[in-house]
């Protein structure tokens, strides 16, 4: 059947749904269907363009799985789709991403020149298929809007004929598409229409063409005239009334965000389980659609709002939803003051073979060169440098590269963000001064974040910890108290901000509101202390609320330097929860927790931390000196419960105060391996994450040795070939570095040989034999290299190598550290999700 007469079917099966009261699943399915059909009629395109914008991805998409249904390419569906997009791309932005990751994977609009000649006889079009005149048109809209991309990706000598044609329209359009591919200028087109065209020709269609642009103008205003927004509500009961299409019914290669549509990419099986799921909020919904509107522009974004009101969160959960869960898909990257464009850009690095240098890419090079997203933190701190390479990537969507090459074009999928934060001061927030980055302002779509409000956070609280429900009020009343008021404030609500701020003024004057020192309190306080009390929570145990009181008190008051403050604000928390003034001071002055080493825990209050069992023997051989006093014993109570909860913990003291030794006493008698690096003024990164250094060819042959005796063990009997191997440490042993290559080599070329004899039973090990030599051919070019210099490798730093062998790690003297030193660190204070990202190794 012709397409016409498939398209007069589903409008009538269309009709017919559209008048039933409530839609099943298949309906809904074959509504979207339907739709997505009348969206490749040109008659069509623009009113349900128009109409159902929210759904405009989702029926595009698709057309395109249609298009290479069953493994056949349907060439006639693929010139509808293609027209149909260029259609849309000038009044919708996001169409345009979405044709030019169509085109990466098919073929161009104008096919049909190609398949002509060769395979005519066996494609097979509609019996009204598109004409020609429409395709070019179709292909001089898309090279308009992106001519440096499709000037390559098409091949477009099999237009040059097209010139002779005898549709005046065709020849048009394909001598001006000839023209954008040549680079002409306005002089040398002209010229070259008027040995096309005749003049009366040329007039007519510069009059059609400004006929043209003044329709896409008034579709743009008639687009911006039609509210999204009226067209999605969040769901709140299961039911499904008319006229309701669902987030589940689009297909999988999109997905709805607060009413917007974006692309999707695959997940992994292994990454969907790590997609932080954020509890949906009035206010984090109604930020999270700005956003992904901004995404579907292609907008900048810049999120601007005071610490922990959700800036890094709201970005990670839009990428992970899309499907952009771990680098490089998004590339974070904390800026300071001390931040080098080299950095973002990338430099020249030595490698592992003397006198090799090779281009090391940046974070922010990667991400414009690939497609990626990337996140910019704290863009308010970031130098004059870093700010005038992002101005012209912001104004112009291109990157500028001194001493490598020219201009880097943004790839498509490219997305950037940026934070900035917000100060608090008595009269309300304000930015910080004297910021470059103000330079960047008229970039931006700028989204401005606050506080959630008090029944937002217990919203939070209910839903992402249901066991807390019956306590939720009682927590909230607590936290709101050490904060003031800046939960209290209601978009709009002037009165009742006056009033919230009366009441402070009043608690201050009777001396009942603590005062915080320090850093301020924010939402990931709150749910920090959450994650504590759930576990094991008891709303009906008498020993609850003193759990709760005590870890407020690890939460709330441990980061203040007085007794005096934190016994203050201890009887607040203590009056919330009905517990006596006496106990209250009883744990703030006198508590002291028990410390008991068993054989498999050691136990220290309320706290239980597992010992490593391979360690035992050796720590219970060695004598201890710890002095258990009350401030130690508090201090490795509050140490040990960071440790079950997985989080990063700094002690701040005077100087012989038992910081380092308390670390070091719960290291030793839990069996952990506690590496200690004293950090100071010339502490550098490569200190800490690792970096090229001149090393002996001993730490180069030892990690082939140790893979060659695995793999030999596994292929050949060790039993029989005892005097080979213990030949083979005697050649490391003695530095016969020639002998030793030519002896692994030998054994490598008669272990693949093996292997390809036997059957399926060697296919792993002959992997691992083929992957060991290209590192023998890597270590034979190393040697040829550094017969008279010196060996570079890459050596992992302290950080690096406890990170990867799940050890502990104490960074003592961390305040005289550079700025630049601590920004590495940021990736892993995020818990037990952290990760670090190794730029000198070309890691992303």
């Amino acid at each position: 059947a012709s397409f016409r007469r498939v398209r007069r079917a589903s409008t009538s099966e269309l009709g017919r749904l559209l008048s039933r009261p409530i839609w099943t699943s298949q309906d809904r399915q074959y509504i979207l269907g339907a739709l997505a059909q009348l969206l490749l009629d040109k008659e069509y395109t623009s009113l349900i363009g128009r109409q159902l914008r929210p759904l405009l991805l989702d029926l595009l998409q698709r057309n395109a799985d249609a298009i290479k249904a069953g493994n056949q390419i349907n060439h006639d569906l693929h010139e509808r789709h293609c027209v149909a997009m260029s259609k849309l791309i000038g009044s919708h932005p996001d169409v345009l991403p979405f044709a030019l990751r169509y085109f990466q994977v098919s073929s161009p609009v104008f096919q049909r020149l190609f398949l002509e000649s060769s395979d005519s006889s066996t494609i097979r079009y509609g019996r009204r298929r598109m004409k020609l005149r429409d395709l070019m048109e179709a292909a001089y809209r898309f090279l308009q809007h992106e001519p440096s991309l499709l000037r390559e990706l098409w091949d477009w000598s099999v237009c040059l004929p097209l010139l002779r044609s005898h549709d005046t329209a065709v020849r048009w359009y394909t001598a001006n598409c000839l023209a954008v591919v040549t680079s002409m200028n306005d002089e040398h087109r002209l010229t070259f229409l008027k040995k096309i065209l005749s003049p009366d020709e040329i007039i007519y269609f510069k009059l059609k063409l400004l006929e043209e642009v003044h329709a896409q103008n008034i579709e743009k205003s008639l687009v911006l005239a039609n509210p999204d927004i009226t067209l999605w509500h969040r769901r709140k009961s299961l039911p499904h009334k008319q006229d309701q299409i669902v987030s589940e019914d689009l297909c999988s290669s999109v997905v709805a965000v607060c009413g917007v549509v974006l692309p999707k990419q695959q997940l992994k099986p292994k990454d969907e389980e790590s997609i932080s799921h954020l509890i949906l909020v009035e206010s984090t919904c109604k930020n999270l659609q700005r956003l992904a509107m901004a995404v579907s522009f292609q907008n900048a974004v810049l999120l601007e709002g005071p610490i922990g009101c959700g800036k890094t969160a709201l970005v990670e959960y839009l990428a992970a939803v899309t499907g952009r869960v771990r680098p490089p898909d998004i590339l974070k990257v904390q800026l300071g003051d001390q931040t080098d464009s080299k950095t973002l850009l990338g430099m020249y690095r030595c490698t592992d073979i003397p006198g090799e240098f090779v281009w090391q890419p940046g974070t922010l090079t990667q991400a414009v060169t690939s497609g990626q997203w990337i996140l910019l933190e704290d863009i308010d701190y970031a130098p004059l440098d870093v700010i005038s390479v992002l101005i012209p990537l912001l104004e112009n969507g291109e990157l500028l590269i001194p001493g490598w090459g020219d201009c880097i074009k943004v790839a498509p999928g490219f997305q950037f963000f940026a934070t900035r934060r917000l100060l608090s001061s008595s009269t309300g927030w304000y930015r910080q001064q004297n910021a470059y980055a103000t330079l960047l302002d008229k970039y931006w779509v700028k989204i401005q974040l606050d506080n959630m409000t008090k029944a937002e956070l217990k919203e939070v609280l209910v839903k992402r910890y249901p066991s807390l429900k019956v306590t939720s009020d009682r927590l909230l009343e607590i936290y709101i108290q050490l904060t003031g008021d800046k939960h209290q404030r209601q978009n709009g609500d002037t009165v009742g901000r006056e009033q919230a701020a009366d009441t402070m003024l009043e608690q201050i004057k009777e001396e009942k509101a603590p005062t915080l020192e320090g850093r301020g309190l924010s939402l990931r306080d709150l749910l920090k202390w959450c994650n504590r009390i759930v576990h094991n929570f008891d709303s009906s145990s008498p020993d609850t609320a003193l759990n709760v009181f005590q870890e407020a008190l690890d939460c709330f008051t441990a980061m203040l330097p007085k007794q005096g403050s934190r016994l203050k604000m201890a009887e607040a928390i203590g009056s919330k929860l009905n517990i006596s003034k006496e106990k209250t001071e009883y744990y703030c002055l006198l508590y002291k927790p028990a410390i008991t080493i068993g054989e498999l825990e050691v136990t220290v209050g309320r706290v239980e931390v597992l010992r490593k069992q391979t360690e035992t023997l050796l720590i219970q051989r060695e004598k201890q000196t710890f002095a258990a006093t009350r401030p130690s014993s508090l201090l490795l109570e509050q140490l040990a419960l960071c440790i079950n909860r997985g989080e990063p913990v700094l002690l701040v003291g005077e100087t012989g105060t038992g910081k380092t030794s308390a670390v070091q006493y719960l290291a030793k008698v839990t069996g952990h391996r506690l590496r200690v690096v004293n950090m100071n003024q010339q502490s550098d990164t490569a200190d800490l994450l690792g970096g090229y250094k001149p090393v002996d060819h001993r730490l180069i042959w030892l990690p082939l040795r140790e893979g060659f005796e695995e793999l030999f063990i596994q292929t050949f009997s060790q039993k029989q070939n005892a005097k080979f191997l213990g030949h083979i440490q005697t050649c490391y042993r003695h530095k016969r570095w020639h002998v030793l290559l030519k002896l692994m080599q030998h054994i490598h070329k008669v272990a693949i040989g093996k292997e390809r004899q036997t059957s399926h039973m060697g296919s792993l090990l002959k992997e691992k034999w083929e992957a060991f030599g290209l590192q023998l051919n890597h270590a034979q070019q190393q040697m040829k290299m550094t017969e008279n210099a010196l060996v570079f490798a890459f050596v992992e730093g302290t950080l690096t190598q406890a990170v990867k062998k799940g050890e502990w790690i104490l960074l003592d003297e961390i305040n005289l550290a550079a700025a630049e030193t601590l920004e590495c660190l940021s990736g892993l204070l995020e818990g037990c999700c952290g990760s670090l990202v190794l730029l000198d190794r070309g890691d992303t």
